[in-house]
C-alpha cells in the first residue's frame, strides 16, 4: 500500500484529527490490511487489560473484515459491541448483526456478542463497562454517514448519551440506533474503511476542505484504509 500524509487537509475543521490514510491496491489487499490491523488491535488491548472490546459496523467494511482473516481465530475475551443498528428483528437480513452472524462472528471463537436489542438505554447501560473501547470500525456512506450518524440527524448533535435513537434516516429502514460521537471519539483506535469507486467522491470531499460532515467530525487521529479506487480523489504528497 502507499501511505498519504497532509496534515492540511483537516486541521481547520477538526484540530485533533491528524489524517492517517493508507492506500492498497485492490479490496483484497484491503481486506488483508484491515485484519492485520483488526489482529495487532485484539493482541494491544488483551495484553494490556485482559480483553478486547470493539463495536462493528454492518456492510462492506464487515465483509472485508472476514474476507481478510484467512481462519478463524481463538477470540476468548473479546467483546464484540455494534455501532449501529437498523429497528429490524436480528434475524432480519436487513440487520447489521445477522450479517455478522453470518459471515464473520463464525471467525471469532469465543467472542461475546452484545447485540444493539432493545432501548438506546439499555445498550448504553451495556456498553458502558466497557468503555472507553479498544476498537471503533467504520465504514463511511456517499453522504458522508458514519454509523447511524447521518448529516443533519440530532443524533449527531448528542454530547451527553451514549447511544441514540434515530429516526428519519435518509437510506431504509428509517429507524435505527446508534453509538454517538462522544463513544466514538474515545475509542482507542478508529480504523475507517471504504473501498470502490462509488467512495471516491466523499473520500475525496471529506480531506478536501474543512466541513461538518459526520466524517469529519471523527478525533484522535482515526486511521482511514482505503483501495485505490476509493482514493482517487485524493492528493498524494510525497
Amino acid at each position: 500500500f502507499r501511505k498519504v500524509a497532509d496534515p492540511a487537509k483537516m486541521s481547520d475543521n477538526n484540530p485533533h484529527m491528524d489524517p492517517d490514510i493508507e492506500i492498497c491496491a485492490d479490496e483484497n489487499s484491503l481486506a488483508a490490511s484491515l485484519a492485520a490491523r483488526f489482529a495487532t488491535a485484539a493482541a494491544a488491548a488483551l495484553a494490556a487489560r485482559g480483553r478486547f472490546a470493539l463495536a462493528i459496523p454492518g456492510g462492506s467494511v464487515v465483509q472485508l473484515l472476514a474476507r481478510g482473516l484467512a481462519a478463524p481465530v481463538a477470540a476468548a475475551n473479546w467483546h464484540v459491541f455494534w455501532t449501529d443498528e437498523r429497528r429490524v428483528p436480528l434475524s432480519n437480513p436487513h440487520s447489521n448483526f445477522r450479517l455478522a452472524e453470518t459471515e464473520l462472528l463464525p471467525k471469532l471463537a469465543g467472542a461475546q456478542v452484545h447485540p444493539l436489542r432493545g432501548s438506546a438505554a439499555e445498550y448504553e447501560t451495556e456498553l458502558r463497562p466497557f468503555l472507553p473501547l479498544d476498537l471503533v470500525l467504520l465504514g463511511v456512506g456517499e453522504d458522508g454517514h458514519v454509523a447511524s450518524l447521518f448529516p443533519g440527524n440530532p443524533a449527531t448533535r448528542e454530547t451527553q448519551r451514549l447511544v441514540a435513537d434515530v429516526h428519519n434516516a435518509p437510506k431504509p429502514p428509517p429507524d435505527r440506533a446508534t453509538l454517538t460521537f462522544p463513544v466514538l471519539n474515545a475509542a482507542r483506535q478508529i480504523l475507517v474503511v471504504a473501498s470502490g469507486a462509488g467512495k471516491a467522491a466523499i473520500v475525496g470531499r471529506v480531506f478536501s476542505a474543512p466541513g461538518n460532515l459526520p466524517a469529519q467530525r471523527l478525533s484522535g487521529s482515526p486511521r482511514w484504509l482505503l483501495d485505490r479506487a476509493a482514493a482517487a480523489h485524493l492528493k498524494e504528497t510525497p
